[in-house]
């Protein structure tokens, strides 16, 4: 995980460039299903509509079904990215509500 943080250049994926806000949220089990994720992810999105971000993505393993049915809840859709390999990429407008 260091050597990708001293690596940015690879965030750099020229389908995701509409969508010019990154999020990564990890819950620990204990937190999840109570409403944390949500309320979280709600601060975030009213905090980029506010400072006038249009759009967010995130990048999550795909086989990660729980997750994946959480964002969809949220209203993310799945962004086509060529070569993404393991990674889904979801993305979704700050214009909608938290």
């Amino acid at each position: 995980m260091l050597a990708l943080h001293h690596r940015p250049e690879r965030m750099l994926i020229p389908e995701l460039a509409g969508h010019p806000a990154h999020l990564h949220i990890d819950l620990l089990p204990d937190w999840q299903g109570k409403g944390w994720g949500r309320r979280l992810m709600s601060a975030l999105v009213d905090g980029l509509r506010a400072a006038g971000v249009p759009r967010l993505h995130l990048g999550m393993v795909s086989t990660n079904a729980p997750a994946r049915a959480f964002y969809d809840r949220l209203g993310f859709v799945e962004l086509a990215v060529a070569d993404a390999g393991p990674v889904t990429y979801l993305g979704r407008d700050t214009s909608l509500l938290g």
